[in-house]
């Protein structure tokens, strides 16, 4: 597979109505709500690609209802790809519009000829926010069975306090220990590049089980605009003490810490975010591939 886009021939989906706009980042001005202008009954999905295959290997993925490809964007001449592990589409903050009610969904690898890897439905309600990861069994089962976890994304707990940032955890850890993870949510005192120094632990998850973790989203204390401190992500066995800040030894399982090799979590006002762990306890096929990680989406 190169990497170029599948070769089909789509403009506007018709079931779909419209495309969702791509963003910069999450820093801009565009919401969700925006790209909806001038479309009725439609509802809203960001996917996110979380599934890990046979023996730990990575593999690319499109998006179909019915024949139509709803994943990337279409070009005249190429060999087909698609959503790598760990991605999303449409990039943060975009949702592809859809049409509401249940539709045919199914998800194929881009190989000639294709394979696929899940086959049924997706059911979604006019006007509202859906966030949908693809997830796969356990490594120990043989082959795996892959499925969506659909969570409904109330974008307009934003609108109760406009001060705040507001977040959620999410666990997609198939093999996840039985008492599942906490989250560690520190604030940090230093700049991108320098030692980070905690200076305390905001709020923290408890118990998270595989496609487990609220829907809801829960307020904390945003960054000022010209701030770059962020906040340091630690996921932990579920009752293990604090560690310290941006080791990956004893009890943490994943570490998102502020610094150049990281995106860093610097949560702005009214902004929502989708923080989620994935990958294999223990890594598969060795103990560095598909390793737990913790990461974010920004979903407003």
């Amino acid at each position: 597979m190169k990497n170029i886009f599948n070769t089909i021939k789509k403009s506007i989906i018709p079931i779909l109505g419209v495309l969702a706009f791509t963003s910069c980042g999450d820093e801009n001005d565009q919401t969700p709500y925006q790209s909806k202008d001038g479309i009725a009954n439609a509802s809203n999905v960001k996917f996110v690609h979380a599934a890990v295959g046979p023996n730990g290997t990575n593999f690319q993925i499109n998006y179909f209802t019915g024949t139509e490809k709803i994943s990337a964007v279409s070009v005249t001449t190429g060999v087909p790809v698609g959503m790598n592990y760990g991605a999303q589409y449409p990039v943060p903050i975009n949702y592809v519009l859809m049409k509401p009610g249940t539709q045919p969904l199914s998800v194929l690898t881009p190989v000639t000829p294709a394979v696929t890897i899940f086959n049924g439905n997706i059911t979604t309600e006019t006007g509202k926010y859906y966030t949908s990861f693809l997830v796969s069994t356990p490594p120990s089962v043989t082959p795996p069975v892959y499925s969506l976890y659909q969570l409904n994304d109330d974008l307009t707990v934003a609108d109760l306090d406009k001060t705040k940032a507001y977040i959620r955890f999410i666990n997609v850890i198939s093999n996840s220990a039985p008492a599942g993870y906490d989250l560690g949510l520190l604030k940090e005192t230093s700049t991108i590049g320098a030692t980070p120094v905690t200076t305390k632990e905001v709020y923290t998850y408890r118990n998270v089980t595989f496609k487990g973790g609220n829907e809801k989203y829960i307020a904390i204390e945003p960054q000022d605009p010209v701030d770059t401190r962020g906040y340091q992500l630690q996921v932990r066995v579920a009752g293990s003490p604090t560690n310290v800040p941006g080791t990956t030894t004893g009890t943490t399982i994943a570490n998102l810490a502020n610094s150049p090799a990281n995106t860093a979590f610097v949560p702005r006002a009214g902004r929502i975010y989708t923080i989620y762990c994935r990958g294999i306890i223990g890594g598969i096929p060795t103990a560095t591939s598909n390793a737990p990680s913790v990461t974010f989406i920004t979903n407003k």
